[in-house]
């Protein structure tokens, strides 16, 4: 068989797999997430230091592809490695605008900030906003539930679609990487 007949063949099984995925076939929808992947994660890892957020950044991706293909929004099933890699782009540009905004919110309030606060009051502050700002959103959603709304891991899972189990690890990662990026050597972390 030529590589032209296996590429076609396969192409054709991927939008195959996409089309069962869309009709809610958990099987396909594992089959599809097993393929794209490693571009998923070789896409993070370029972009990103710590493995657990690019482990993050892998299962976000992965959590909104599947819901695109329930939803009906894969328009073309053979591409779909394409717009797996859309919504990296889409995730990776939504990090960087957040950083964008704490960049102008310091350039028009830190003088305020500065003048209220101790030095070192403020340095651990920013620093600790600067390490939030580095999480997921889904780790900071999970983190502000388990500690400003005291949920349960059991109401954190359910309100983010995560079992009891997954939202207890994603909680101990979320708090690692937090911890790994607060106790960093110190370097100014204003802007």
């Amino acid at each position: 068989m030529s590589t032209t007949a296996a590429s076609s063949n396969s192409g054709e099984e991927l939008s195959a797999l996409v089309l069962r995925a869309a009709r809610g076939d958990q099987v396909a929808e594992r089959e599809v997430c097993k393929r794209v992947v490693p571009a998923i994660r070789l896409f993070a890892t370029r972009r990103l230091r710590a493995r657990d957020a690019v482990d993050d950044f892998v299962q976000d991706a992965l959590l909104l592809l599947i819901e695109a293909m329930r939803a009906g929004r894969v328009e073309d099933h053979g591409l779909i490695g394409l717009f797996a890699l859309g919504i990296c782009r889409n995730l990776a540009r939504e990090r960087a605008r957040l950083g964008e905004r704490r960049h102008e919110l310091w350039q028009r309030y830190g003088p305020l900030v500065e003048a209220t606060w101790e030095p070192s009051e403020l340095v651990s502050r920013a620093r600790l906003e600067d390490c939030l700002g580095r999480l997921t959103q889904r780790s900071r959603e999970l983190l502000r539930r388990a500690f400003v709304e005291c949920e349960s891991n059991a109401e954190i899972g359910a309100a983010l679609g995560l079992t009891e189990a997954n939202a207890r690890v994603v909680r101990h990662r979320a708090l690692d990487l937090l911890r790994e990026c607060v106790e960093a050597p110190a370097q100014r972390h204003l802007p």
